[in-house]
């Protein structure tokens, strides 16, 4: 697990309160959210190139309630 995956367990309540739905990308911290994962993952790695980025959905809240 790289520190990417680490902020993103970490804040991870946070991060489906705000971006549930939504794809982000996470590079040193920094968050870049869209529709579609290619597109953050693109955005993530022109504004951090070299960096490989942590790309996933954020699930809504009521998806985690389901698998419960």
């Amino acid at each position: 697990m790289n520190d990417d995956d680490r902020w993103i367990v970490e804040h991870f309540e946070e991060l489906v309160d705000t971006y549930g739905g939504s794809y982000i990308a996470v590079v040193e911290g920094r968050i870049f959210v869209g529709d579609d994962p290619k597109e953050v993952e693109d955005e993530a790695l022109i504004k951090h190139p070299g960096k490989k980025p942590s790309v996933l959905r954020v699930p809504r809240e009521e998806d985690i309630v389901c698998l419960l």
